[in-house]
């Protein structure tokens, strides 16, 4: 039974080639992980950087502000009259 993966690829015969294409392999990978690593320290870094400005600011800032826990909460609101609203005016039609 004809494979047909094997008309797009068909791999080497040589065992030099082979083995050169096994080690550009395993350099590939070891690429990829050495970057990944990278990253993730990166990320890391930004992520202990940003945790250590927020405690600083929330320690320097807890004297400055005080809240009002009056249980008070401002609010803005609009009253709508249903007579106002379920009639027709004159210029809107049948």
């Amino acid at each position: 039974m004809q494979d047909p993966w094997r008309q797009f690829y068909q791999p080497p015969t040589n065992p030099l080639v082979r083995l050169g294409l096994v080690l550009a392999g395993i350099g590939i990978l070891a690429l990829s992980f050495i970057l990944g690593l990278f990253f993730l320290a990166i990320a890391m870094g930004l992520a202990v950087v940003g945790f250590i400005v927020l405690t600083v600011r929330r320690w320097l800032g807890a004297g400055k502000r005080k809240r009002a826990d009056d249980g008070m909460i401002d609010v803005e609101y609009r009253v709508v009259h249903r007579e106002r609203r379920s009639t027709r005016r004159p210029e809107d039609g049948d």
